[in-house]
C-alpha cells in the first residue's frame, strides 16, 4: 500500500484530466481491482486513471505494483498500458509502437529482425522481430502487417503530414502512399497531394522518385472537387455491380421497396439514363413517371 500523496503522476504517459466518472463507480461498487503500478521512487508508470479517481473520491491510499526496472523496462511498462486503451488516435498509437520497437530493440539487442517482400515484390523491407510483432500484436489485436505498416507510418513521415493526419485532411491510404517519399519531398509535396486521391498519389509518387516532386506536381494536376467525383464514381460503380448481381437473381426493379425506388428516381435525375444501359425501357418509364 503507498499514501496517494506520496506517488508522483510526472511520468508522460500518464493520461490525466480525463473524464473517470464511470471509474469511480466501479471503484465504489467493486473497490480498485488492479493496482496501481509504480517505479521505487514511486512515480506512476501505470493507471493514472484509476490514481485521479480514488483522489475524486477522498482514498487516502491504494495498492501497488512496484516494478523495480531499468529506465527504459520502466517506460515500455508506460507504453503497454497505453497501447491497450481503446481512446487513443491513430497517430498516438503509432507513436506508441514506433517507440515500443526502439525500446525492445535496446533492450534486447540480440533480437533478429526478418525481411518481408513488398507488394510489388520489388524490394525487400525489414520488420522488427517476429517475438516483438507476437507480444505487440496479442496486446493491442493488431495483426503483425498492420504494427509494422504502423511504425513505418511514425518513422517515415514528415512533421508536416502528421499535422494533415491529425487535422483531418489525410486519410490513412494517401498517407501510406507519401511516406515513401522522403522528407524533404514530402514537405514539398503535401499541399498538392492533400487534394490528390490514392491512385493519383501512387502516381505522383512515382514520377517523383524519378524525376522530382515538380514534375510529378506538374503531371499530376488537381481538378475542383475531385475527391467528390472520385466518391461518385466509385459508388455508381457498386451500385452497378450490384443491380447487375440482383439481375441475374431475377430480381427486377419493380420489386424493389418503394422508398428505394424513390431513392433511385432521385439519383436518375441526374441522368438521361445512358448510363444505366441495364435498365429496362418499363423502368426507365417508371422514373419518368416518378
Amino acid at each position: 500500500m503507498r499514501k496517494l500523496s506520496d506517488l508522483k503522476a510526472t511520468n508522460p504517459y500518464l493520461r490525466l484530466g480525463t473524464d473517470v466518472t464511470e471509474l469511480e463507480k466501479s471503484i465504489q461498487t467493486l473497490g480498485l481491482i488492479a493496482p496501481l503500478v509504480i517505479s521505487t521512487d514511486n512515480v506512476i508508470l501505470a493507471g493514472a486513471r484509476r490514481y485521479q479517481a480514488m483522489l475524486n473520491l477522498g482514498y487516502v491510499e491504494a495498492p501497488v505494483m512496484i516494478i523495480d526496472r531499468n529506465e527504459l523496462e520502466k517506460e515500455l511498462v508506460s507504453i503497454d498500458e497505453n497501447l491497450v486503451r481503446k481512446d487513443l488516435s491513430k497517430i498516438e498509437i503509432e507513436s506508441h509502437l514506433r517507440r515500443a520497437k526502439e525500446i525492445y530493440q535496446k533492450i534486447h539487442p540480440e533480437s533478429q529482425v526478418f525481411s518481408a517482400q513488398t507488394e510489388s515484390q520489388q524490394e525487400k523491407v525489414l520488420l522488427p522481430a517476429e517475438k516483438f510483432l507476437t507480444m505487440v500484436s496479442e496486446k493491442t489485436g493488431l495483426s503483425p502487417k498492420q504494427i509494422h505498416e504502423a511504425i513505418n507510418r511514425d518513422e517515415m513521415a514528415a512533421p508536416v503530414v502528421k499535422e494533415a493526419r491529425r487535422n483531418g485532411e489525410l486519410s490513412l491510404s494517401q498517407t501510406n502512399e507519401i511516406v515513401k517519399l522522403n522528407q524533404d519531398d514530402q514537405l514539398q509535396a503535401i499541399d498538392h497531394i492533400k487534394d490528390l486521391p490514392v491512385r493519383e498519389i501512387k502516381k505522383f509518387v512515382k514520377i517523383a522518385k524519378a524525376q522530382g516532386v515538380q514534375e510529378a506536381i506538374t503531371a499530376t494536376p488537381t481538378l475542383p472537387h475531385q475527391k467528390e467525383y472520385l466518391e461518385i464514381d466509385m459508388g455508381l460503380k457498386k451500385l452497378i455491380k450490384k443491380l447487375k448481381q440482383l439481375e441475374l437473381e431475377g430480381i427486377e426493379f419493380s420489386d424493389f421497396p418503394e422508398e428505394t425506388q424513390e431513392l433511385f428516381a432521385e439519383l436518375m435525375k441526374f441522368s438521361d439514363g445512358a448510363h444505366f444501359p441495364y435498365l429496362t425501357n418499363q423502368e426507365k418509364d417508371l422514373n419518368s413517371v416518378q
